[in-house]
C-alpha cells in the first residue's frame, strides 16, 4: 500500500494515510530522536522553575535575531 491522501473541497492535503508498520516506524525514529542529553533536561527544568516563579523574561524575535546576526 502506498500513501494516500485526504483532501479538503480545495484539493489541498489535509491528512495522510500511512501502513501502520510505515507510522510505527516513523514514531520509534522520532522517539529516538527525542533523546535528551542531562545537561538540556536540567536546562529546561531551570526555565520552567523561572517561569513558575514569575522571574521568567520574554524577549522579541528581533532581540533574539539580533543576538545572533548581529545588529543590522
Amino acid at each position: 500500500m502506498t500513501t494516500q491522501f485526504i483532501t479538503n473541497s480545495k484539493g489541498e492535503k489535509t491528512a495522510a494515510i500511512v501502513p501502520i508498520a510505515e507510522y510505527e516506524e516513523l514514531l520509534h525514529q522520532h522517539h529516538l530522536n527525542l533523546e535528551l542529553t542531562d545537561e538540556y533536561k536540567s536546562m529546561i527544568d531551570g526555565m520552567i522553575s523561572q517561569e513558575e516563579a514569575g522571574n521568567a523574561g520574554y524577549v522579541s524575535y528581533q532581540h533574539i535575531k539580533s543576538r545572533f546576526l548581529g545588529k543590522k
